[in-house]
């Protein structure tokens, strides 16, 4: 399946992702989102959540715990989790409230105790699950059955405003892992309510949220039927397995829409959703969500179509670094123009990565922006690839 000397390139990328993992992983548990000196200095409980799903996935059940302890910590009065956070766990959150991350902490709780049966890390974060819990039903429309987000994994309210995908997924698996674990507890008063909705919601997610035979995007007064990878959000969260027909023909309906024909590698979204000056650093492949179609055909037995997008990391990785995603130079400079036609160009820290982008030789030779190099959450994707690989025995 693979060449010695992909092989090879493939081993380095690994002892890499773990290097920079290590790296970025302060004493205090925090998982910062990039290294000092890149564009996300911060810890975002979304990124960090989907790390540690992984890091679960290769036995690092301390990490894990350490790292939660430290999320945990943070949930506000109202029993949310803000966008992100410094290292040292103040607020820095420029965006509306992230329903999702909610239900990814949820989720990872329960992971957690189905990995270790730490029954005492449920007790002694009790209320920050309840409150957390409570935080996400107050997101849940009865009349809807479904949670109502202002924005989602994308953090662009203009396209995920509503009733979208990926805040559902997650809060699907968050009020089931709120369930099982007040079960778990004892802790009838919340159960039926919570058991209720688990229920509810997954009905609606199968049905509304499904049109022509894959998931969609969003439902609202403005509904949005495009390819969008968080449509594939069911089976990463382990909802649906990779060789369900819903799952499958979502799969086939995001790569016939969004995989690069150029630079391989699978887009976030489709590109006019990033205009104007929305698509950073230029419209593009992402790491992070390559590796997640890399990860759902390794598990659907499609080696074939694995490799493709296993190969993406072999030709863009930076001696084993990894970027946040890539594009072309045409693609960089549109958005460039675009970005400080409206303004922002100059805030959040796109300029300064801007900056080194275009002092970088592969822009200047190569006609190539890479975006954000190392990002941790497209280095722990390629992990759980190259784990799911050698599971198998392809590599």
């Amino acid at each position: 399946m693979f060449s010695k000397s992909e092989k090879k390139t493939l081993e380095k990328i690994f002892s890499k992702s773990i290097e920079v993992i290590d790296s970025v992983t302060m004493k205090n548990g925090a998982i910062l989102a990039s290294p000092p000196g890149r564009r996300y200095p911060y810890v975002y409980p979304r990124d960090t959540m989907l790390i540690l799903r992984v890091l679960l996935e290769l036995g690092e059940t301390k990490k894990v715990r350490k790292t939660l302890e430290f999320i945990l910590d943070l949930v506000g009065e109202t029993g949310e989790w803000y966008q992100r956070y410094t290292k040292d766990g103040v607020s820095a959150s420029y965006r509306p409230s992230q329903v999702d991350c909610n239900g990814l902490v949820l989720y990872m709780i329960k992971r957690y105790y189905d990995a270790t049966g730490d029954r005492k890390f449920l007790e002694k974060h009790w209320k920050q699950i309840y409150i957390g819990t409570r935080f996400l039903e107050e997101h849940y429309i009865k009349e809807e059955k479904l949670v109502f987000s202002m924005n989602s994994i994308h953090e662009w309210p203009p396209m995920e405003a509503g009733f979208e995908i990926w805040a559902n997924v997650c809060a699907y698996a968050g009020f089931k892992a709120a369930c099982d674990i007040a079960k778990e507890l004892g802790r009838g008063e919340d159960i039926t309510v919570w058991c209720n909705i688990e229920r509810e919601l997954k009905k609606t997610l199968m049905t509304k949220m499904v049109k022509d035979g894959h998931f969609i995007k969003l439902t609202n007064m403005t509904k949005i039927y495009d390819a969008d990878i968080s449509e594939l959000g069911a089976y990463i969260l382990g909802i649906l397995p990779a060789d369900d027909r819903i799952m499958g023909n979502t799969a086939v309906f995001i790569e016939k829409h969004l995989y690069d024909r150029k630079l391989g590698g699978i887009r976030r979204h489709v590109e006019k959703y990033g205009r104007p000056g929305r698509n950073n650093g230029g419209y593009g492949p992402y790491s992070m969500y390559t590796g997640w179609m890399a990860q759902y055909f390794i598990d659907k037995g499609d080696a074939k179509k694995a490799k493709i997008y296993m190969d993406w990391f072999i030709r863009h990785n930076k001696g084993g670094l990894i970027p946040e995603h890539v594009s072309t130079k045409n693609n960089f400079l549109k958005w460039q123009k675009e970005a400080k036609d409206i303004g922002r160009y100059y805030k959040s820290g796109r300029k300064e990565e801007a900056e080194k982008v275009m002092r970088s030789k592969d822009f200047r030779e190569n006609s190539l922006a890479y975006w954000v190099v190392p990002l941790t959450w497209g280095h722990a994707e390629f992990l759980l690839a190259y784990h799911k690989l050698k599971k198998k025995g392809l590599i």
